[in-house]
């Protein structure tokens, strides 16, 4: 995965007219007036009047290809447009597109994401000289802006977008996209769907089964990750169990809202139990405590035991 604060200009896109269709003029595009974020941008970001902002009615996630390139460059003189040409042969492509539309739903508007299939649009991808996929380039006032390649995390591509903003400011682009509360709303990914159906239905057995399928498409999904471990927090409880199963008691207490006491109980299964079956699954249910629970006090504690005992 590549860094996205290594921005090397050995990378920085190219927008020449001679590797463009006969039909797509791509001259606009100059890679000679290439901006680099690598070279600072000085003073810190000002805040934007909101009441002074130009805001232009274009989809805040769009699709383009070779004919319709030109509307993205035209765009860019408004607002600043972040492309990311991706393949749907590229293994875990939909994962990184699926952050990058995150991230665009965060910012609200004040860039465009516009998603390109390299496949269907070999002129792009040389006049960029992707070396790999998805290679994300930034274009400002038809100026490309170079930013990164490979896969990123959010944390990792939100510093880079707040440079790209600072950038495009200094350059006289201060547009937005205007959006609406629905646009800003994460959707729901077809993938979840059978297994939020088969909730719906009470059938948690199936949700699981559906919820690990989804987890096996897209192992970065942390929204399925978290889901299923809802899921089957939710199915152990509906089980019978007998009054003495430590295991059941931590689930309950969890559900009681007593985190540590949960974590407590589990941790000493895996610590004073010599059945390696049982300190397993109690492991398992630790780790999907963890997860409901999110990236708490208790949960960080509970971690570093778990660490421990694991390496002891």
């Amino acid at each position: 995965m590549s860094d996205p604060h290594t921005i090397q200009s050995g990378q920085t896109a190219q927008a020449k007219a001679a590797h463009a269709g006969p039909e797509q003029d791509m001259s606009h595009v100059d890679a000679h007036g290439a901006v680099d974020l690598t070279a600072g941008t000085g003073a810190q970001q000002m805040e934007q009047d909101d009441a002074a902002t130009v805001r232009i009615d274009v989809p805040l996630i769009a699709q383009s290809d070779e004919q319709g390139f030109n509307d993205v460059v035209s765009t860019s003189r408004t607002v600043p447009v972040v492309a990311v040409l991706w393949s749907p042969r590229t293994l875990n492509a939909r994962a990184a597109l699926d952050v990058l539309e995150g991230v665009a739903r965060e910012y609200a508007g004040r860039f465009q994401l516009v998603e390109i299939d390299a496949d269907a649009s070999p002129s792009i991808v040389q006049a960029f000289q992707a070396q790999s996929l998805p290679t994300v380039v930034a274009l400002v006032a038809g100026r490309p802006v170079p930013m990164f390649q490979g896969s990123a995390l959010k944390e990792q591509i939100t510093p880079v977008i707040d440079e790209l903003l600072q950038v495009a400011q200094q350059m006289g682009v201060t547009g937005a996209v205007a959006v609406t509360a629905r646009d800003t709303e994460k959707p729901t990914p077809e993938d979840h769907l059978p297994a939020l159906a088969a909730e719906e239905a009470g059938d948690l057995e199936g949700a699981i089964a559906a919820w690990e399928n989804a987890i096996e498409h897209n192992p970065r999904d942390e929204d399925a990750k978290a889901h299923l471990a809802r899921v089957r927090i939710a199915a152990r409880r509906s089980r019978p169990s007998s009054g003495d199963d430590r295991a059941a008691q931590a689930d309950a207490a969890f559900e009681a809202g007593d985190q540590e006491g949960a974590f407590d109980l589990l941790l000493g299964i895996i610590a004073e139990s010599r059945d390696p079956d049982q300190r397993e699954n109690a492991r398992v249910r630790l780790l999907d405590l963890f997860r409901v629970a999110g990236n708490t006090d208790a949960v960080r504690s509970a971690r570093r035991r778990l660490s421990t005992l694991l390496l002891a």
